[in-house]
């Protein structure tokens, strides 16, 4: 008989982070639909304002009246087929494996599902054979991207060993989620912009980055070389699809953890399909301003994360978790107060401190909306597996994943699409639906005047959300106070008295513990650097284009390596864009002081988000 350590899948560390990595394409693309796609579709939240984030010219290329039920039901099918997806993923016993069947059948299917969604085929004209276009593709790609992501969340239980393990991997795909917000939220607007590309041309370039979801191909040892589809030795007990079902909502510590993930799961989805909306309609923000908006909300969330893991192990997940959803419902406010139809349109600086102040405590609570999902279902898996022999992890996740789309298909899909053509007006009394916002004002009798015509959608978002974590909040105190083995199996205790639970107390794994720590530091300064890293080197293209600044390599590497060689780099961009800008006869200033005050308070340019914004903001009036 093979030992069980001979089976390890993930058996250094190099493995770990690449086996968290896999799931980066297919999650990365997927927020970016979650994002840009509905807008993109119907840009009726953008209140007439222009931008690269909608197709070709902006038209509306669904039935807005149909479209959201549709699509909503697209989204709760999604869920609806992850139980007999994961029933399969947990049972399935071929000479390959029980994993990677299913993530190699269903790899081509999610590629042509997820790029037929994005063209609509009818054109501006036809908007009824779009709907029905869309809808079937994107059911498609929804499910066989469930079959992939369910097979491999399906794994962890069993790839990592123990939980500070699981607590190292869970950490990394905390990691490589904030990458891909950041990049999708904070990146993707900006490039956008800069590149003069439309949205759906920028998603087919990223199209490629499915590839990563293969890796779990290469890396789980299971198959005919490793046993059927594990060990023989380890082979868990094989359960029916109703008694997996059951097993799995009937546990209390789990059917808890649902009851609070909806809620806040209610208000993330609703907040992230309508952030767009919020950010570029509400505020009339370009999308530099998007990208420093959501720079503070997304570049401090490892630091969040590593501070995070620190509270939960002084007060607790449940504490923890509770002080997020908390701060996240204050911080989500800060898109109305922020909105033009409270600050009006001369007040951006004013804009700017309130949306910024809101994103960076808002922070707090995105690493934790990325990390919980993923690592309370599979804490409670592997408890329940080792107590009990029985192994359905990925039903689990399975439940995670069907009540959070049925949740998300009403909060994102259902109730945003259909409250974000709803208008109002300063100068006129009433609601109207309009698809756009210079139809609205036709509706209200202002002509062509939309400047006192507002999406009520955008104003009301913040309040459900915040409504949203609110119940979350409450709901929470049924929670563990933690998810360690040991509560978690004191917990199982509670729910059948005649289990073993011996082996769960007093286990010592301070040592571990240590490890886990310092891979949340070095994890919180990568990924805090990777945003900026990318931008400067963005800025130095866009200097040489238009002031033939050179040497660009040589700069990117000393802003971004030797500390206060900024200083220097600043300045020399300073100085070729002053003397660009005065020979377009465009009038500039740019702060010395401010450039230098913040190079040595921040001494490593890609961290130094101030002196960016400043540059690129010189460098947008130029374009411009």
């Amino acid at each position: 008989m093979t030992s069980t350590r001979e089976i390890r899948s993930l058996d250094k560390s190099w493995k770990e982070f690449l086996f968290s990595f896999s799931g980066f394409g297919p999650n990365f693309l997927m927020v970016l639909m979650g994002a840009y796609f509905t807008d993109a579709l119907n840009p009726a939240a953008f209140e007439g304002n222009s931008t690269y984030q909608t197709i070709a010219g902006g038209a509306c290329f669904i039935l807005p009246a149909i479209f959201p039920i549709l699509y909503a039901i697209a989204k709760a099918f999604d869920g609806i087929i992850d139980v007999p997806f994961a029933y399969v993923t947990d049972t399935l016993s071929t000479r390959w494996g029980r994993r990677r069947p299913a993530i190699a059948v269903c790899f081509i299917p999610m590629v042509l599902g997820f790029v037929l969604s994005w063209i609509p085929i009818g054109g501006a004209e036809n908007q009824l054979l779009n709907t029905i276009w869309i809808i079937i593709w994107n059911m498609v790609f929804f499910a066989s991207y469930t079959m992939c992501l369910i097979a491999f969340y399906g794994s962890l239980s069993t790839a990592c060993t123990d939980e500070p393990q699981r607590l190292r991997v869970s950490g990394y795909k905390s990691f490589f989620d904030t990458i891909s917000y950041c990049i999708v939220y904070a990146l993707v607007p900006l490039l956008l912009d800069l590149m003069k590309m439309h949205i759906n041309i920028f998603v087919f370039f990223c199209t490629p980055l499915m590839l990563t979801m293969l890796i779990p191909l290469f890396l789980i040892k299971e198959g005919e070389k490793y046993g059927y589809p594990e060990n023989e030795g380890l082979k868990p007990e094989k359960i029916s699809i109703a008694e997996s079902v059951k097993l799995t909502f009937k546990n209390r510590i789990f059917r808890r953890w649902t009851y609070v993930n909806c809620c806040s799961f209610f208000g993330l989805q609703m907040f992230l399909s309508a952030m767009n909306g919020m950010i570029i309609g509400g505020m009339g923000f370009d999308g530099l301003g998007m990208a420093i908006a959501n720079t503070c909300a997304f570049a401090p969330v490892p630091i969040m994360l590593y501070l995070f893991n620190k509270s939960k192990a002084k007060w607790g997940v449940r504490a923890t978790y509770q002080s997020c959803l908390l701060l996240f419902a204050v911080a989500i406010m800060s898109f109305f107060f922020a909105s033009t139809f409270v600050c009006g349109t001369d007040n951006v600086p004013l804009q700017f401190v309130i949306s910024c102040t809101g994103s960076v405590c808002g922070s707090w609570a995105i690493g934790a909306f990325f990390m919980m999902p993923y690592l309370a279902p599979a804490q409670i898996a592997s408890v329940e597996h080792k107590l009990t022999g029985r192994n359905h992890s990925a039903m689990y996740f399975a439940g995670n994943a069907v009540t959070t789309s049925i949740v998300g298909a009403i909060s994102g899909s259902l109730v945003y699409e259909y409250i974000k053509n709803l208008f109002i007006s300063k100068e006129a009394s009433g609601i109207v639906w309009a698809q756009s916002a210079e139809s609205a004002a036709a509706e209200f009798g202002l002509g062509a005047d939309i400047t006192s015509v507002f999406n009520l959608g955008n104003l009301l978002v913040p309040f459900i959300v915040c409504a949203s974590c609110l119940g979350g909040f409450f709901l929470a105190f049924k929670m563990p106070k933690d998810y360690t083995p040991d509560v978690l199996a004191r917990e199982f205790k509670n729910m059948d008295p005649s289990l073993d639970i011996s082996e769960f107390e007093n286990v010592e794994e301070k040592q571990e513990k240590k490890e886990v720590i310092f891979v949340q530091i070095g994890l919180s300064i990568l990924s805090g650097f990777l945003f900026g890293f990318i931008w400067l080197s963005f800025i130095l293209k866009s200097a040489k284009e238009l002031a033939g600044t050179k040497q660009r390599a040589l700069l990117w590497i000393l802003a971004s390596l030797v500390p206060f060689a900024s200083i220097f780099v600043f300045l020399k961009l300073r100085s070729d864009l002053l003397a660009a800008a005065k020979a377009r006869g465009v009038e500039m200033k740019m702060s010395k002081v401010a450039l230098i005050v913040s190079a040595i308070l921040l001494p490593i340019a890609p961290v130094n988000i101030v002196a960016l914004s400043l540059i690129q903001h010189k460098i947008n009036k130029l374009y411009a």
